[in-house]
């Protein structure tokens, strides 16, 4: 399983994405987000091409073209907007349950379904809320939200970590051989400033983050 962050700008997200795609599942039809879909078709065009994903139209196209509403396709319709609205997908490789050890050793454990027990690093990994368009939460457990104000909130968090102060003896719950967390917490340090960076940049270009586990 990988966790994609992506990145969207909060205003075309919530002024014009978010409200088509919620009247789409509220009417059970794609009249409301057609116009959304064919401003799409390049991005999709250009993805496309730049990935080398085949010549299989993308089911935005077909929406455009008149598909009738199916909730399997809705779903996946919201996929490929997520997708190809995205101003950025940065990659990084910070292991989250390591995160949650060093972060939140009382509750790294928690599931992703409580998400208002989650703490800080867990919501930025995951998400503070689920991923609604009106009454529709999309992928529950597997897809998270971040809007600006958590992204405000999260970025002064991460922030304020100090990874210097991480000790191997701190993954001794998640980590038996010695050897072996003195290399995750390396690891770890390495990586971590990916993530602050993620979300300081976010909060810096009017972004909101949605985090997405992909099987």
């Amino acid at each position: 399983m990988a966790d994609y962050f992506l990145l969207l700008d909060a205003a075309d997200f919530e002024g014009r994405v978010r409200p088509a795609l919620a009247e789409s599942w509220r009417r059970r039809s794609f009249v409301p987000c057609r116009e959304l879909c064919r401003s799409l078709l390049p991005a999709a065009s250009a993805y496309r091409q730049r990935y080398h994903t085949g010549d299989t139209e993308p089911l935005l196209a077909r929406v455009a073209d008149g598909l009738a509403f199916d909730r399997t396709f809705w779903r996946a319709l919201v996929g490929e907007v997520l997708l190809f609205t995205a101003a950025e997908i940065p990659e990084f490789q910070v292991n989250a349950e390591t995160l949650y050890c060093l972060l939140a050793p009382d509750n790294y454990r928690l599931e992703v379904g409580e998400r208002e027990r989650l703490a800080p690093i867990q919501q930025a990994h995951c998400g503070s809320r689920d991923l609604t368009f009106g009454a529709a939460v999309y992928r529950p457990e597997h897809a998270g939200y971040n809007n600006s104000a958590d992204v405000a909130r999260l970025a002064d968090y991460l922030d304020s970590v100090r990874p210097e102060t991480w000790t191997a003896a701190d993954l001794a719950d998640l980590i038996a051989d010695g050897e072996d967390r003195a290399d995750e917490l390396a690891f770890t340090r390495e990586w971590f400033p990916a993530l602050v960076d993620l979300y300081r940049r976010a909060h810096d270009n009017a972004q909101v983050v949605v985090i997405e586990s992909i099987y």
